[in-house]
């Protein structure tokens, strides 16, 4: 009885489908994992220890495999916030299996996660171009250039932290430069346009 090690079943109906996965050598059988994921049957040894009976690995077999390492590869990569890696394993299993909703929203929320990192690092180098925009000019004394920069730069800072408090507090004094209209000779001197 070595196919009831295989797929664990009882009764009379567990025989008769034991009797249908024998008839059809239970080739490309799909099931769902714990997390939800289809993946495919997994492989078992060989009851008699031997390779006398091999298991027929047939192309479906052989995408159901690729598909199923392709998705855990990419949840792990996923998971340690590996998004690229993530998504290059994603679009492989899709390659697998054409289709898949799996895959295909898998790939959605890379692409998504991969966009927000780039927007994230394309505030963080306009926030550092607009600070080193500011220290040119308050080295020179150009309070309109000053502000500016502050201005622009309180908005890339998180509403509630401390940074964007000090800005605001340097961006009053600065205010105070203007009004005084303190070096206006030196002012636009630095700020481009």
């Amino acid at each position: 009885m070595a196919m009831n090690k295989r797929y664990p079943v009882r009764g009379l109906m567990g025989a008769f489908l034991l009797s249908v996965l024998v008839a059809f050598g239970g080739v490309g059988l799909q099931y769902v994992r714990a997390d939800g994921m289809p993946g495919a049957a997994p492989a078992t040894p060989n009851d008699s220890g031997s390779d006398a009976a091999p298991r027929v690995n047939t192309e479906a077999n052989t995408r159901a495999e690729s598909y199923t390492r392709a998705m855990e590869i990419g949840y792990a990569a996923a998971e340690a916030r590996d998004y690229h890696t993530a998504l290059i394993n994603f679009r492989r299993a899709l390659e697998a299996r054409p289709g898949d909703r799996y895959a295909l929203a898998a790939i959605a929320n890379m692409e998504s996660y991969i966009a927000q990192q780039r927007a994230e690092a394309a505030k963080r180098q306009r926030a550092m171009d607009l600070q080193s925009l500011l220290t040119r000019a308050v080295n020179v004394r150009d309070w309109a250039c000053a502000a500016a920069s502050l201005d622009e730069l309180i908005t890339l800072v998180p509403p509630n932290s401390l940074d964007r408090a000090q800005l605001v507090t340097y961006r009053g004094e600065v205010a105070g430069f203007l009004e005084a209209r303190d070096t206006v000779e030196n002012w636009s001197g630095v700020c481009p346009g």
